[in-house]
Formats: C-alpha cells, structure tokens, sequence
C-alpha cells in the first residue's frame, strides 16, 4: 500500500449523539482538515441534528460531508449513509419513524420497515452492538451469514462489513470471523474507527458525559467507560499502520466515499409554479398586479417618485428570477383574506413598494422613506424573508 494512501473515517459521534459523543460538528471537521482528510461521515445516533452545521463548516474547510446515521435496528446498531438524495430522504424517515413508533428516549426500526426504505443507501454492519458482530462474539457464524445476507438483499449488495481495532483483543478476535464473510458472500470490508471525539484529550469529556448517561460517578463505573483512548479521529498514517497487515479495508472507504455523493446543498427547495394565463410571464403578471395595487393604493397621489421606486423594485425582482416567489406570496395573503382569516405581513417585507401594492403589508414605504434594499438586494441572490402573520 502507497505510504500516502488516504483514509476515509465512515462511522463519527458527534455531540448530538447525545451523551455519546464528546465533540462538536465543527470540532471533528476542524480535526479532519487539519489531518488532511479528503471527507467525513457524520453518523449520530438516531439522529441527523447536527448535519447542517456539519455540512457548513466541512463546505468552508473543502472537505467532503458524507451524511449517515447509526440506527437501531431492534436491538441491534447498523450504520447507514447516503448516496443519493432519495438514500438522504429514506434515512430520513426511518429516523422520523424509529422515534415516532418506539418509546421516548429508545428509538428502533424494523427489518421489514428498513427493507421498505433501503434504496440510495450504503450499509455497514456497525460496531460490536451491530447484528452481524453480535452474532460472530458469540459464536454463531452460521447465523451471521444469514444476517449480512439479508442485508445483502435489502440494500441490494450496498453493504460492507465494518471491522475496527481500539486495541482491544475481543475486537480483533470478533473482525478475524468477519472479514471471511466479507470475502464469501463477495462484499467489501472497511475500517472505521468509530469515532465519539475529536481528540485524544477529549477523551475525559466522554467518560463525564458517560457517567452522565448512566447516572454514576466515574468511581463507579468500572467496565462501563471504554477501557482505553482510542476513539478519537486518526490520521491516515496511524491508521495505515494498524492496518499494514492487510489495506483492503482502508482502501475500502475511499471507496465507499466516492459512491456517498449526496451533499446537503442539493436539497434547495423548489417554489411551487404560480398558474399563470396562457404566453404571460412571472414577471409580466406579477407587474399587472403591482400596477393594479398601485392605483388602489395611491390613486391620483401617485407620483414619479413611486414609479421610479416601483421600476426599481421590479427590475430587481426579474434579475434574480423572484417573481413567482411573489406571486405565491401574494396568492397565499389572497387566499386567507378572502377566507376571512386575519393576515399581515411584517418585518423587512414592509420596506418593498411592491409588497405594499400586493397588500401583503400594510406600511406606505415610499411615504415612509424606508430603505429596500433592507429587504431585497442583488448582493443576496437569494428569495427575501417575507413573515406572514396569521
């Protein structure tokens, strides 16, 4: 193996796994640019609360967001990532539903309810609470190759057996009857590292929140903090070396990396398309209305003044391609007043001509002498906030 071959860590604990892991989103990020790693997986427990910090910051330091989660499977864990937007989307609601259908504090999912939502995901088989680990420490083979091959056939060949080595010789006598399942049922292994902090110092803030967790003093809990320092984020040398003997599974998660392509950004919402008449425009119908607004709004006292700030306004509406936004807002405030419900738009929205022609808000802007691009500038590129009150 190249001394320089890049690691790719594919199982990481943030701190919102709760009382589990002792790192920020932006800490192990941090740490993984300064190590010089390429990507990430975030793979909370249960949960993705901490994936769009984790997206921002690893987009600011040009490292790759690979987005996951370690979920409940009964009673067992499975690591699972996106490779798609419809893999993120399935993960999705298996988190929602194991929260949603299990008691308060104890989320799970099904089997039968995972094989409904498989599709776009990468599977790993987890850490030693994983189905297929459990199976191999306590001697059943046989059944460990049934259970990787009913996860074979969920994720239709998406899955790898997750090995690991915190030094630990039960570990390493459990991944000794993995990797030749790997290698008989035609799948990859991987190495992870299973991550819960940053750093090795940090290593004292899990024990805390650890003892935390089980409501005991560290005096107390004995064989319940882990017996040593090891899950911290590894450089790709320190991970090579515990691994010379064999690199198939670090070369694995780069792999594994490259099919996770789905990234946060991709999932900028959509407006809703406004019915426009036959040959007419977002634009040209949203000026209809402003200029329709305008003679009820100011009649005979309209002046060049509001019709250069209306120009104004509207030009800058078209360039950033807002028109349709307006006139789904516009489209909302109409519904409610003609159902009677009471409606007002606020905020910075209060500073456009244009809202107030619209009658979404209810301020004279121009009388006013409030400022526009408070609410709405070029530099934005982006839909303005309009609040609605209801």
């Amino acid at each position: 193996m190249s001394s320089d071959a890049p690691y790719i860590e594919l199982h990481c604990h943030s701190n919102f796994s709760l009382l589990d892991g002792a790192s920020s989103p932006e800490e192990l990020v941090l740490r993984a640019h300064d190590l010089g790693h390429p990507a990430l997986a975030l793979t909370d427990h249960d949960e993705l609360g901490g994936v769009v910090r984790f997206a921002q910051a690893a987009g600011e330091m040009a490292i790759g967001a690979i987005i996951g989660s370690e979920l409940t499977v009964g009673e067992h864990h499975i690591v699972l990532l996106a490779e798609t937007r419809e893999g993120y989307g399935n993960l999705s609601t298996l988190i929602t539903r194991g929260r949603m259908d299990s008691d308060r504090g104890t989320p799970s999912v099904s089997l039968d309810l995972l094989a409904q939502h498989g599709r776009g995901l990468f599977a790993l088989t987890g850490c030693p609470r994983g189905w297929v680990p459990s199976l191999i420490a306590a001697g059943n083979v046989d059944a460990a190759v049934e259970a990787t091959a009913t996860l074979i056939d969920i994720f239709e060949g998406r899955v790898a057996i997750e090995c690991w080595d915190h030094h630990l010789p039960e570990e390493r006598a459990t991944v000794r009857g993995m990797i030749p399942i790997a290698r008989a049922l035609n799948i990859p292994w991987v190495v992870t590292n299973n991550v819960h902090y940053a750093r090795p110092a940090t290593r004292i803030v899990h024990d805390v929140l650890s003892c935390l967790r089980h409501e005991r003093t560290l005096d107390e809990m004995g064989t319940r903090l882990r017996p040593n320092g090891e899950w911290y984020l590894k450089n790709a040398a320190q991970m090579r070396r515990r691994w010379q003997h064999d690199d198939a599974g670090i070369r694995a998660t780069v792999a594994i990396a490259e099919r996770c392509a789905f990234r946060m950004d991709q999932l900028k919402p959509h407006m809703p398309k406004f019915p426009l008449p036959a040959g007419v425009t977002d634009n040209e119908y949203l000026e209809r209305l402003v200029e329709q607004g305008a003679y009820e709004r100011w009649g005979d006292g309209r002046t060049n003044a509001h019709d250069k700030q209306l120009l104004h306004e509207l030009t800058i509406i078209e360039r950033l391609n807002l028109g349709g936004y307006f006139l789904i807002v516009w489209d909302i405030v109409r519904f409610a007043r003609r159902q009677g419900i009471l409606c007002q738009g606020r905020g910075s929205a209060a500073n456009s001509a244009v809202c107030y022609c619209l009658g979404i808000t209810a301020v004279d802007p121009i009388r006013m002498e409030l400022l526009f691009e408070r609410f709405l500038s070029e530099e934005r590129k982006e839909a303005p906030d309009i609040d609605l009150d209801f």
